[in-house]
């Protein structure tokens, strides 16, 4: 692995891996869920990654110039709960709990690997409780972990969400505290960060083992059906997402139907009032934009100041989505190989069309003959030389990590360092345990946020464009909605534009090669929101806000957030 490695934040990754039949995680994973005539057989999801800033370590913004595997230790809730409300059926009791605070460990704000504050008496700690089922609040609850880092001189709270769906926020507050959030916010805000239902220390959606979870990740299925027809490719879909929605029944129970962003939403402005907020201040990234915009919409007149940063379309279905993302990811393949080949250990020759050629090649290798590791049983897989790809694709700095990846694998046939980069993308221990849930919560947050839509002959038709369009990504775009009909809990999902109408100003970042949150979106969420004011970052990265990133961004939000001046609409960052 190499020298430079080194752990920052907390990886929740975004992937918005939906539908097919296995979806990646991250902030970003790419998996495929199969074309009309596969290259290998295999069968994999499309990963619609709504990337969670990879605790912002990974994005635009937030500028670590190494990264490391992510050890993050899941924290179960401490008994510092509220005592559970009294509810006369209107959920109101809940508004009115009062949590219990207690400093903050460092394990529950920091991830492993990296160093906890010192000084921890700024950080407070606390257990909520919400009902399961927002729709009967009379019934059974769930517990809530959220955090609060507390200002030197505070004019309010402010919320945020590192994406996801799946990324949990509590174990990255110090860090963003230390490393993201610009100066005027921690000294003017109270920090806020709330687990959504489903996820991290707060009440967990499990659908999965660590074993399941490693032949997912592997996807090492026998690479001899060559020549799957359509409705092969959409039967397989249907089974692995049933078997997985099973195993979050099994495991999960009843949340698995209840961690739906509706849900996750009405949480967030529970927790609003539980804190004593009039309004609700958030910075989303990521899918963080779509609960955001899903809040807008339900509380409109409890927006305060909002900035959504790497935005979700509301209004686009699955196969939208995620047919963006592999256009955009594809294009940001080609960039990094023009990079590489800049440089003087690329492992890919010729022009940029024939080293994106060659990655195409290698990838195909893989699907019939993995690549040895330093872990003899553990080979490189196509599957997850492709999580490694499109993991270091979030950020232009980890294009060098991939190329020196590549140039291993390439090179000197070893394949440990795209494993290493995979089992970072998906929050795998060295021991074999995942460190997190996220992968689950994805898949089980995305299943009911998102519904089948088309036919069968459609999915075919829109799988052999993408292949005919896309060198690289090509053979495993399509069937996007395959497996969702599978699910076997009802979904909940209704695609539609969000105007949040009567709300205060909504500041709606956009970044021009963004590779998991196509810009597109940010324009179409700014013109559908009534009160949308978009931003634009001309860049490479996945979401555009810290303090290291683009001082002209950091400008934007920061004044909107700590003196409330609303940025020009159609504003353009190049720095």
């Amino acid at each position: 692995m190499p020298a430079d490695m080194r752990r920052v934040g907390t990886s929740s990754g975004e992937g918005l891996s939906i539908g097919g039949s296995r979806v990646g995680r991250y902030s970003g994973r790419m998996d495929r869920r199969g074309t009309t005539r596969p290259r290998t057989g295999r069968i994999r999801a499309v990963l619609v990654c709504a990337a969670t800033v990879l605790a912002a370590a990974l994005t635009a913004g937030c500028s670590p110039t190494t990264i490391g595997v992510p050890n993050v230790t899941t924290v179960s809730p401490t008994p510092s709960a509220s005592s559970p409300p009294t509810t006369d059926g209107t959920g109101e009791g809940f508004y009115s709990q009062t949590p219990q605070w207690v400093t903050c460990t460092g394990d529950e704000i920091t991830s492993s690997g990296t160093s906890a504050p010192k000084d921890l008496s700024s950080y407070d700690c606390a257990t909520v409780v919400a009902p399961l089922d927002w729709d009967d609040p009379a019934g059974e609850t769930i517990t809530l972990r959220v955090a609060v880092h507390h200002a030197s001189n505070s004019r309010g709270m402010l919320f945020y969400n590192l994406g996801g769906p799946g990324g949990a926020s509590v174990q990255s507050l110090a860090y963003m505290v230390t490393d993201n959030f610009g100066t005027d916010l921690v000294d003017n805000y109270d920090l806020v960060a709330l687990d959504p239902r489903g996820v991290g220390a707060s009440e967990q959606v499990v659908c999965m083992s660590d074993e399941e979870r490693d032949s997912y990740a592997a996807d090492d299925a026998d690479s001899s059906d060559t020549d799957l027809t359509a409705d092969q490719i959409v039967a397989q879909a249907r089974d692995t997402m049933s078997k997985i929605g099973q195993g979050c029944l099994d495991n999960s129970g009843d949340l698995a139907a209840h961690v739906d962003t509706v849900s996750a939403a009405k949480d967030f402005d529970m927790v609003r009032a539980v804190l004593g907020q009039d309004m609700l201040n958030y910075l989303g990234y990521s899918y963080g934009t779509f609960l955001g915009a899903t809040y807008a919409g339900l509380f409109p007149d409890k927006v305060g100041r909002f900035v959504l940063d790497g935005a979700l379309d509301p209004a686009m279905t699955i196969n939208e989505v995620s047919d963006l993302q592999m256009r955009a990811f594809e294009e940001s393949i080609a960039h990094w190989v023009e990079d590489c080949q800049s440089g003087s250990s690329c492992p890919f020759t010729g022009t940029t069309d024939q080293g994106v050629s060659q990655l195409s090649s290698f990838l195909d290798r893989l699907a019939s003959s993995p690549l040895t590791t330093q872990d003899s049983s553990r080979p490189l897989t196509q599957s997850l030389a492709l999580t490694a790809v499109i993991g270091m694709l979030y950020s232009t700095q980890t294009y060098t990590v991939l190329t020196q990846a590549m140039q291993q694998a390439i090179g000197q046939g070893d394949g440990s360092t795209l494993l290493y980069l995979a089992d970072y993308v998906n929050d795998r221990n060295d021991d074999g345990t995942y460190s997190s849930n996220a992968l689950d919560a994805q898949l089980a947050i995305n299943a009911l946020d998102y519904g089948p839509v088309g036919t069968v002959e459609e999915w075919e038709a829109d799988a052999k464009q993408l292949q005919a369009d896309l060198p690289v990504l090509g053979q495993f775009a399509g069937y996007s909605s395959a497996g969702l009909g599978a699910w076997p809990i009802d979904q909940h999902a209704s695609r539609t534009a969000i105007s949040a109408s009567g709300a205060a100003p909504i500041v709606v970042i956009g970044t021009t090669h963004d590779p998991a949150t196509p810009y597109v979106m940010a324009q179409n969420l700014a013109s559908e929101l009534d009160s949308g004011v978009l931003v634009t970052w001309d860049g490479w990265n996945h979401t555009a806000y810290s303090k290291s990133g683009s001082a002209c961004i950091a400008t934007a939000v920061e004044d909107y957030f700590v003196d409330g001046t609303v940025p020009a609409d159609g504003l353009e960052c190049s720095d």
